[in-house]
């Protein structure tokens, strides 16, 4: 019998290749990725960090017990004292100046405001399921980019930090706790969260996209 997550994801296959596929990730897996749109990329999802320590604090607070609590804390951790630091580090050595990147955009405003709206209003299920959606879709794009060589170190390096054994393992948890939280859920419940995977998955794509200053075609947006 298939888990939860596994539902979630043959339910949601098209948008899930979507990203897969992605400009953004098929630049970097053929080692194409212009400087422009790598430094774009970087302030975007530099930025999206402090929204990350936000969610997961939301979810620290609305955890069930200290199980969870011990490993989001962890995550909390790790965000503010590895991943914080190496976007400074990073956009100080590309001499990137985020100011010349405004992120006012509106594929980058979807995925930050949705995920912290979601996360500010809705239950510990529906932030699991937004990192689950966002953490096990990073490390299968970017476990399979790995396999090929990236010339710009710090491409690499990012590619590297989440096809690694750890950020796996954290993948592996969110999977897991997702699969436990429904197992106590109506259908009525299971079923908004399986939009709201979908959902996350589409804010992914047009976050990406946002990095080419590319539009989005928001008749595809799912609601």
């Amino acid at each position: 019998m298939s888990s939860f997550t596994d539902h979630l994801l043959n339910e949601h296959q098209a948008v899930w290749q979507a990203m897969q596929q992605h400009r953004f990730v098929l630049d970097i897996e053929h080692d194409q990725l212009p400087d422009s749109v790598f430094n774009r990329y970087l302030v975007f999802e530099g930025n999206f960090v402090a929204t990350a320590i936000a969610i997961f604090a939301l979810g620290v607070s609305k955890a069930p017990d200290i199980r969870q609590q011990r490993w989001l804390i962890g995550v909390l951790n790790a965000l503010v004292d590895t991943q914080i630091a190496w976007f400074e580090a990073v956009l100080a050595q590309r001499a990137i100046n985020p100011s010349d990147y405004p992120d006012d955009l509106p594929g980058v405003n979807r995925f930050r405001d949705g995920m912290l709206r979601v996360a500010q209003q809705g239950s510990y299920a529906e932030i699991i399921t937004l990192m689950f959606g966002a953490e096990w879709m990073y490390y299968h794009w970017c476990k399979r980019v790995s396999a090929q060589p990236q010339s710009d170190a710090d491409v690499r390096r990012w590619v590297e930090m989440h096809a690694e054994e750890e950020f796996h393992q954290q993948a592996l948890w969110l999977k897991a706790e997702l699969d436990q939280c429904a197992l106590s859920l109506s259908i009525e419940e299971k079923q908004r969260l399986t939009e709201l995977y979908g959902t996350v998955l589409q804010w992914e794509i047009d976050f990406h996209s946002a990095a080419y200053l590319e539009s989005v075609d928001q008749s595809t947006y799912p609601r």
